[in-house]
């Protein structure tokens, strides 16, 4: 019998094995998908022509969501095609006890086709934002780790989305690395919060991941390590200009972790006054308010800072900001340069969700049913166009061998005005590497900024319908649901 200890090496020694590969990312499953794969491969089904769409549904009518995570989805097909045969098998020994399973999928390589829209692209519900066509088994294993990737990306995007667009000309900080759900959480929501034209972030590894420049200056701890009086407040912030102030670095002082009124801001004037910090700094300097009545704080201190000729101290509010509280603050004319926001991009409201659904096997369409019209999903093989005029749009679903063009009442779909959405990411298992190279973080960044004035008129009226699908669609989905009843 072998011992606690001996157990315990070898617990430590799988770990440390797992983690020199990144298989773990695509066993991120659901037992379904295998025990399905199983009946597939004893059938002789596992290269049916499999189309599967990914859809989203938002929680409230007409609602938009943000696109991302692209990417990460080929990433998660690149680590499927580039993990030895002998590493797979030492994952899916451990959980499968079908040999013939384990064998097709420690060989297989993705040989299907990716379509999709962009990062940064608005999109609504039912729209198809992500196609994978494949062989059967291919394309159902993918199904809970392509969810699991979108479902954070696209909420955190969309939730960063509507607090930059409530925060107007003013700028949004993301500090919510230690509220996310683990480091890849963390990751995702710091990306999410630079596609989505957020000004900055505090994570290191953000910075290191994505070359996107940190910041940050004290929390509360820093001020109470000198003593909780106001002399030791004053020498916390006295101390940190001058080991910044050489690196132009920013000089930003918390100062709310006694008394906001009574010492903070005057605490905080002086030590600037003192060390000959100006309108002429280089750097960003200025004050952080993180409790207490955050507008009526602000109104207060801008007039002292001014009083005391410091008229380019920047204004810092943080603590529980969400797109409510940013909305009423802009509405007071508060007098804020830049919102630190956390949680609220990190562990948003679940407004979003999205579903993978079968939409066409072996040449046949196909498509779910049910009494709810909500959760029906649409059959065929589908492409999104964008109908855009006067910085509104509609967007239109047609066939992917559709020839007719849309006409949807707000105008003849011309050229002129039509692009379409849905690009190609890979065929038959390759990239298309010039549609991949538009997922970079700055072109997803600038394309998501272009889209900007359109995402205005969406958020202030979203009693537009937007998304309309083709007579042909319509008629399919009808033609199916005929079919089953009779």
């Amino acid at each position: 019998m072998r011992s606690r200890k001996t157990e315990n090496r070898q617990i430590i020694s799988d770990n440390l094995k797992y983690r020199e590969d990144k298989f773990f990312k695509f066993m991120n499953s659901d037992r379904y998908q295998y025990t399905e794969s199983s009946v597939y491969l004893r059938n002789n089904m596992e290269n049916f022509k499999a189309v599967f769409d990914v859809f989203i549904r938002m929680k409230d009518k007409n609602d938009f969501g943000i696109m991302n995570g692209i990417e990460e989805i080929l990433e998660l097909i690149d680590i499927l095609n580039e993990t030895r045969p002998e590493i797979r098998k030492g994952y899916l020994k451990k959980i499968l006890d079908d040999r013939d399973l384990i064998e097709y999928l420690a060989h297989i390589k993705f040989k299907g086709d990716v379509k999709g829209v962009r990062n940064g692209e608005i999109v609504f519900t039912n729209e198809p934002v992500l196609t994978i066509k494949a062989p059967l088994i291919q394309a159902k294993i993918l199904e809970t780790p392509i969810l699991n990737i979108l479902n954070h990306h696209i909420l955190t995007s969309t939730a960063a989305a509507r607090i930059v667009m409530e925060a107007g000309d003013k700028k949004v900080l993301f500090f919510g690395t230690r509220r996310s759900a683990g480091f890849e959480g963390a990751m995702a929501s710091t990306k999410a919060a630079y596609i989505t034209g957020c000004d900055g972030h505090a994570s290191i590894m953000g910075e290191y991941s994505y070359n996107w420049k940190s910041t940050g200056t004290m929390t509360h701890a820093y001020v109470q390590t000198f003593g909780m009086s106001k002399e030791g407040e004053y020498r916390a912030f006295d101390l940190f200009i001058k080991e910044n102030m050489i690196k132009k670095g920013p000089l930003i002082m918390l100062i709310d972790t006694y008394d906001t009124l009574g010492s903070g801001i005057d605490n905080a004037i002086d030590a600037f006054k003192n060390n000959n910090i100006s309108d002429s700094y280089e750097g960003i300097y200025g004050i952080r308010i993180d409790s207490g009545k955050l507008s009526d704080y602000a109104d207060i201190c801008k007039k002292k800072l001014e009083k005391s000729g410091l008229n380019n101290a920047k204004i810092i509010l943080t603590g529980g900001l969400d797109k409510d509280k940013i909305r009423e603050m802009i509405k007071k004319n508060t007098n804020v340069d830049i919102f630190g926001v956390g949680d609220a991009i990190s562990l948003p409201d679940n407004t979003v969700s999205l579903v993978y659904k079968m939409s066409k096997i072996n040449g046949q369409n196909v498509m779910k049913i049910s009494n709810n019209k909500d959760k029906m999903s649409y059959p065929g093989s589908k492409e999104i166009y964008r109908i855009e005029y006067e910085n509104d749009l509609r967007d239109y679903i047609k066939l992917e061998d559709e020839k007719a063009d849309p006409e949807i009442g707000m105008i003849t779909a011309d050229v002129e005005y039509r692009r379409k959405l849905t690009l190609e990411y890979m065929r038959s298992g390759e990239k298309n590497l010039e549609n991949c190279e538009l997922l970079s973080l700055e072109n997803s960044r600038d394309y998501f900024m272009e889209n900007r004035k359109s995402l205005e008129k969406i958020y202030n009226n979203r009693d537009v319908e937007r998304v309309f699908f083709s007579e042909e669609i319509k008629g399919l989905k009808e033609k199916l649901i005929g079919n089953i009843k009779e």
